[in-house]
């Protein structure tokens, strides 16, 4: 496990004094890195064999978004890897050691030189599992809607929103989905499916669907219509 302790700055926040939900998400994803960095024996073993992980899928469920200036823990547990993917629960407390957020993340095993998917062996780099705190976890892909749904305005990968890859940063897909949702749709979850890396120069083409069981999928495209990324916005009973 790992865990960071940050108090929530004013930049963090959204025009409700709250936690805004990409800056949670890049919460999450800096945990991720520095366990990743922690854990000796899976750092070598990815520069060793030239592999990276890159974030499959998150599934991301709100009980609340703490405020301004809280105090916050931000927590990952790795608890488990299937083929090419890796396993992770990422939560936040808040410093009473109410659970604000839990997440469910999926990573998959790439290799930068044949430029695929790869199996992986946990004998192979000495990890030890968490246990996971309880979560109900959807599956990991969401399909597109077989619906007609609205185009949205259009959105320009800038470099100063490039992460160390040189893609944009995971976050921001969220961002950008939440920008399109109606303000006044209320959810206490969301489900994030990356399917490709948008780059500098990419336009990302949104297009929202509401559904009739009252989800609401975005579905973020390339100019060819092929999908970047696709969210779902949902209300669920949570039972945390």
């Amino acid at each position: 496990m790992y865990e960071m302790k940050n108090e929530l700055t004013f930049t963090r926040c959204g025009a409700d004094g709250r936690l805004k939900l990409h800056e949670a998400v890049a919460l999450m994803t800096d945990c991720c890195q520095f366990q990743e960095h922690q854990e000796a024996g899976l750092k070598q073993y990815l520069l060793g064999k030239g592999i990276a992980i890159f974030l499959s899928s998150i599934q991301i469920d709100v009980l609340r978004f703490p405020s301004f200036r809280e105090n916050i823990s931000t927590a990952v547990k790795i608890y488990g890897c299937k083929s090419i993917y890796g396993l992770r629960r990422i939560t936040i407390y808040d410093e009473s050691e109410n659970l604000c957020l839990i997440a469910n993340a999926t990573g998959a095993f790439f290799d930068l030189n044949a430029l695929k998917a790869v199996k992986v062996s946990p004998e192979e780099f000495n990890i030890k599992f968490d246990d996971a705190e309880p979560m109900e976890c959807l599956p990991r892909k969401i399909p597109i809607p077989q619906i007609a749904g609205t185009e949205m305005s259009a959105f320009e990968v800038k470099r100063s929103l490039l992460d160390p890859n040189g893609h944009l940063s995971s976050p921001y897909y969220f961002s950008i989905a939440a920008d399109v949702i109606p303000e006044e749709f209320s959810w206490n979850r969301v489900r994030m499916e990356y399917k490709q890396q948008a780059k500098a120069g990419d336009f990302i083409y949104p297009v929202l669907y509401h559904l009739p069981d009252g989800k609401i999928t975005v579905d973020m495209r390339s100019r060819e219509g092929i999908s970047y990324a696709v969210a779902e916005f949902s209300t669920a009973a949570l039972g945390y």
